[in-house]
Formats: C-alpha cells, sequence, structure tokens
C-alpha cells in the first residue's frame, strides 16, 4: 500500500484518509454481522406463537465492542505506519480523534434510524426488540440516539486506548492494565457494599435526568479516557 501524505496543516486529514482505507471492515461488516444477528432473531420469533416470548438478545450492543476491536487494530497498524511517514504523533492523535467522532455519529445514526423502523413495525412484525431501548429508559429520541453516539465513541475511544498500551507496554502493558482495572473495580465493590451505598446511589442514578445519565456520563468517561491516550501515545517509540 503506497500513501503520500500531503505536508502539514493538510497531515490530519491524510491520516484520517488512510483510517478510511479500512472502510470495508469498519463498516461492512459490522452492518453485515447486525444483519446476521436481527435475521436469526426475527426467523426465530417468527417461528413462535405471537406473544408467547419477549425477547431482547441485546445483540445489537456488539456495535460497542467491535469499535473497541477495530480501534485498538487500527493504532497497531496505521500508527507505525505513518509515523514512518513523518507523521507527528499529535497529528495522529488528532486524525484518530476525529475518525473516532465520525464513526460514532454514523453508526449512532444507523442504530436510532433501525430503533425508530423497529418501533414503527411493531418489532419487524413478530414483537422484536433488538436495536431500541426500552421507553422509561431512553425518554426520548434524541436522548436515545445522543446514548448510542457517546457510548460508541467512548467504546472507540478505550480501543484507541488499548491499542496505544499494546504498542507502549505490549502484551504485559494490557495484562497489567486490565489488573489494575480489576483491582480498582473491586475496591469500589468492596467500599460500596461496606458502607451500604448500592441502594442510595441506585436511586440517585434512577432519579437523575436520562440526558445525565445516558450522555453526559460517557462523554465524561470518554473526556478522561482520552488523555490517557495521549500520554500512552507520545511516549511509544516504533
Amino acid at each position: 500500500m503506497s500513501t503520500v501524505l500531503a505536508p502539514t496543516p493538510s497531515r490530519t486529514a491524510a491520516v484520517a484518509r488512510v483510517h478510511a482505507q479500512n472502510w470495508q471492515i469498519a463498516f461492512l461488516w459490522p452492518i453485515g454481522i447486525l444483519a446476521a444477528i436481527a435475521g436469526i432473531t426475527w426467523t426465530v420469533l417468527a417461528l413462535l406463537p405471537r406473544g408467547s416470548a419477549d425477547v431482547n438478545t441485546g445483540g445489537a450492543t456488539f456495535v460497542f465492542f467491535f469499535g473497541l476491536v477495530l480501534f485498538a487494530q487500527s493504532v497497531n497498524q496505521y500508527f507505525p505506519f505513518v509515523s514512518g511517514l513523518g507523521v507527528t504523533r499529535w497529528e495522529f492523535f488528532r486524525a484518530t480523534s476525529a475518525v473516532v467522532g465520525v464513526h460514532a455519529v454514523l453508526f449512532g445514526t444507523l442504530m436510532i434510524a433501525l430503533s425508530l423502523v423497529e418501533r414503527a413495525t411493531d418489532g419487524f412484525g413478530v414483537g422484536m426488540r433488538l436495536f431500541s431501548l426500552s421507553a422509561p429508559v431512553a425518554g426520548s429520541v434524541l436522548t436515545e440516539f445522543a446514548f448510542f453516539v457517546t457510548v460508541i465513541a467512548f467504546a472507540n475511544v478505550v480501543g484507541v486506548l488499548a491499542g496505544a498500551i499494546y504498542l507502549r507496554w505490549r502484551a504485559v502493558g494490557l495484562w497489567a492494565t486490565g489488573l489494575l482495572a480489576t483491582v480498582l473495580l473491586g475496591v469500589i465493590v468492596v467500599v460500596f457494599t461496606w458502607q451500604g451505598w448500592w441502594v442510595p446511589v441506585g436511586s440517585a442514578i434512577a432519579d437523575a435526568p436520562r440526558p445525565v445519565t445516558m450522555v453526559l456520563l460517557p462523554l465524561v468517561l470518554t473526556a478522561l479516557a482520552a488523555p490517557g491516550v495521549w500520554a500512552v501515545l507520545r511516549r511509544t517509540t516504533v
């Protein structure tokens, strides 16, 4: 593959185009997998007596995990390549951040469109609920759309962070990060159980406005993860 990167300031756009060369894997494959999941679920429900099952497989959530894996692989594949062409770490970080955002908006749009069709057709005629959130959880179509975009963006950023950690410290870095995350989660569980905070925290989350818990929280987590990506990338050598 030969790619000629233009001089700054258009290098950011050039790096984004390098990412875009992977568009078949980034878009066609997850859409195909979504179609397969929807087709299998629809067929099973169509064979059952109507109303005999209330099924929400959650299969569409694979989009979040797909984005994580996709961007972890993209960092490992493209960062060494573009670095060899003189692209700076900051240019790569900016371009990758833009691609992460575009990917999240596109798939968020796809998910909300499928959700609206699903509701309008009574679950594609068989009562299937694969793409849409329940009304009490979402609150509104706009909140549901923002939820899809922000959560996909967060998953994508976590993928970029995982890819950067692997480039910097290889498998040891990933295992150490996983261990640290497990220990931190365990500490939180122990403290919450010890102090009896589960009920009040759960009540606070349930009573909070939906945009806060479903949109603002993923945005905050993404904002916290993004500096970590830059901190690792700026010290990574290839």
